[in-house]
């Protein structure tokens, strides 16, 4: 998967949200948050009427290990995400920061492990020696996903700091690919590599969301 441009694209986009999004409101949020997926957000709020206001975040910095033993073979990886997301903001209860959340995210979230072992391995119930072999998984979200959440905050007239919080679900199930070297070795067919992968995918294919969560400060001008 092409990976986002994690300075230009965001950041430019996030900047000509902003720029736009100014020209025709009274008053604008910047916030900064803690979460996941994304780890790290920083955000852009403005309100377009009393019931609606329009959102862009920014959200990266996750970078989790991998590293391990999984059933005999030593995996190395990572998972990794960022996100850049558009939002729009409906305030049902007037006065009220309690917000239903909807839009889109761009994403780069993704799982690579690669397996190694001096060991055994079973792939589709045959037993492999691993050794100076290797069996690699790599998972990827789809680029584009819509998002659907409720949350709190941006919703006050008087400027200074707030708080918020989101929590919702990013709507996409993950892509498996695998790349394996056991077939070249004779242990293994194609079809029983392909079956194996097939496991993988109705596994993960049972997960048809990621959860999304970010609390944070916002700053009203």
């Amino acid at each position: 998967m092409k990976q986002i441009k994690h300075h230009l694209i965001p950041l430019s986009a996030f900047a000509a949200f902003a720029i736009t999004a100014s020209t025709g409101a009274q008053a604008q949020d910047a916030y900064l948050g803690v979460g996941l997926p994304g780890l790290v957000t920083i955000g852009y709020a403005t309100p377009v009427s009393k019931s609606w206001g329009v959102r862009a975040e920014y959200a990266s910095g996750l970078n989790v290990s991998l590293d391990g033993n999984r059933d005999g073979v030593n995996v190395t990886g990572s998972v990794k995400s960022t996100t850049l997301g558009a939002f729009g903001d409906w305030f049902p209860i007037a006065g009220s920061g309690f917000r239903v959340v909807g839009g889109l995210t761009i994403n780069d979230i993704k799982a690579d492990m690669n397996g190694t072992s001096s060991g055994t391995a079973v792939i589709n119930g045959t037993t492999v020696n691993m050794a100076g072999q290797y069996y690699n998984v790599n998972l990827t979200f789809p680029r584009v996903t819509p998002y659907i959440g409720i949350g709190y905050g941006h919703h006050k007239a008087e400027k200074g700091l707030g708080f918020y919080a989101d929590v919702g679900v990013l709507v996409g199930t993950f892509n498996v690919d695998t790349n394996t070297s056991l077939v070249a070795s004779g242990q293994v067919t194609q079809a029983d590599i392909d079956a194996q992968s097939q496991k993988l995918r109705d596994g993960v294919g049972k997960i048809g969301v990621i959860p999304s969560v970010s609390i944070g400060a916002v700053y009203r001008f």
